[in-house]
């Protein structure tokens, strides 16, 4: 896994952030990344990139506090080029993926304490992008469908409960320090999340984009969806 730069907030003065926050974003190369740390609710700084660099960015949580919040920034692609539901979530789907394959690799070479570490920013990205959907997403997708109740939504909420169920069978495991269990609670959620994450970026989420609209709808989402994990709802 390859390291990434980490900028301290709480020692910047906070007159200073706002500037401090455009200027690393801007030195990043495309698909650069850098973890902001912070001991308050790091809202501002998300609200000053979506006025200022919108949407060039992923804003990721790694740690959602309290006392104690990183989320990291990727510099992804033009400024002011229209989103959607579909490319965010998706990308949110293999970065989660990827923290899982090097949390499971980490565990395979006995090194539990770093397993513990990336597997914590994997359950708090996974936590926040469950969350994005039932806050958020679900009940668009129902207006938009006209769902009043059960439908696809309220097989990916069932879906959901499973998956924080594995989430935190693994948890257990690696503070546990076994590597079987770790691995027999990873396969029944890799086998309960591979499906679910397929029905969503076939149908759920193209559906989605499809029924807010405009690019300035769609764009308009992805911003509250960004939001999501953070007291600032855009």
């Amino acid at each position: 896994m390859a390291s990434t730069a980490e900028t301290d907030f709480s020692t910047i003065p906070p007159s200073e952030r706002r500037a401090r926050v455009l200027r690393e974003f801007d030195n990043l190369p495309p698909e650069g990344r850098v973890v902001l740390v912070s001991g308050q609710d790091p809202k501002p700084l998300l609200r000053t990139l979506q006025e200022e660099r919108p949407g060039a960015f992923e804003w990721n949580l790694l740690e959602g506090g309290p006392g104690r919040f990183r989320v990291e920034i990727v510099r992804r692609r033009a400024e002011g080029a229209a989103r959607g539901v579909t490319e965010c979530l998706m990308i949110d789907h293999r970065r989660l993926d990827t923290i899982l394959t090097e949390a499971e690799s980490l565990v395979g070479a006995g090194h539990f304490e770093p397993a513990g570490h990336r597997f914590s920013e994997f359950s708090c990205g996974l936590n926040r992008h469950i969350e994005m959907e039932e806050t958020i997403l679900f009940p668009v997708f129902e207006r938009a469908a006209g769902i009043a109740c059960g439908g696809p939504t309220e097989v990916m909420r069932q879906e959901h409960v499973a998956i924080r169920g594995f989430m935190a069978a693994a948890a257990a495991a690696i503070q546990g320090r076994d590597a079987g269990a770790f691995r027999s609670a990873v396969t029944g959620l890799r086998e309960t999340l591979g499906p679910h994450n397929v029905k969503e970026e076939d149908i759920l989420y193209p559906m989605t984009d499809s029924a807010v609209g405009s690019d300035r709808a769609r764009d308009d989402l992805v911003r509250r969806l960004q939001a999501v994990g953070s007291a600032y709802e855009a």
